[in-house]
């Protein structure tokens, strides 16, 4: 599962927008809001990884742990 929080940290801390993230990753940006929520689970792996390379991270950085 994925770590919303840490993905909107990650996101803020880059001065990226969801707008900014969504138009760079071709994931709509109510998606990426839900992701960043907790209310969407499990994304494909594809989608993940386009987040991580955005965001300039290792997938791993953006999975809860627990």
């Amino acid at each position: 599962m994925l770590n919303g929080t840490k993905i909107r940290e990650i996101r803020n801390d880059k001065g990226y927008t969801a707008l900014d993230v969504a138009n760079l990753t071709k994931i709509s940006k109510s998606y990426i809001e839900e992701l960043e929520r907790g209310t969407k689970h499990n994304p494909a792996f594809n989608k993940v990884v386009s987040l991580a390379e955005i965001l300039g991270v290792k997938v791993d950085e953006l999975i809860l742990r627990t």
